[in-house]
């Protein structure tokens, strides 16, 4: 990671400005909108999936807790 990454205060000239943008547009690398695209739908598939996991995980628990709950809950000491 660069100092310029990490440094919010820091402020290009154009001369840095200009030879940041052109390293940038010779690496070669395509921007694609839809390679975008798809990683986004698949991080936030990624965190649904994660997210449901959770969910049915708790309410297992919950349900087991519930199970051991009603075992004593008419114990007579």
């Amino acid at each position: 990671m660069s100092v310029s990454a990490l440094n919010s205060n820091l402020r290009l000239s154009d001369a840095m400005e200009r030879d940041l943008m052109r390293q940038e547009l010779t690496r070669g690398e395509p921007a694609s909108i839809i390679d975008l695209g798809k990683f986004v739908l698949a991080t936030l598939k990624k965190g649904a999936v994660t997210f449901w996991n959770y969910v049915v995980d708790v309410t297992i628990a919950l349900n087991d807790a519930r199970a051991k709950d009603s075992r004593f809950s008419g114990a007579q000491w």
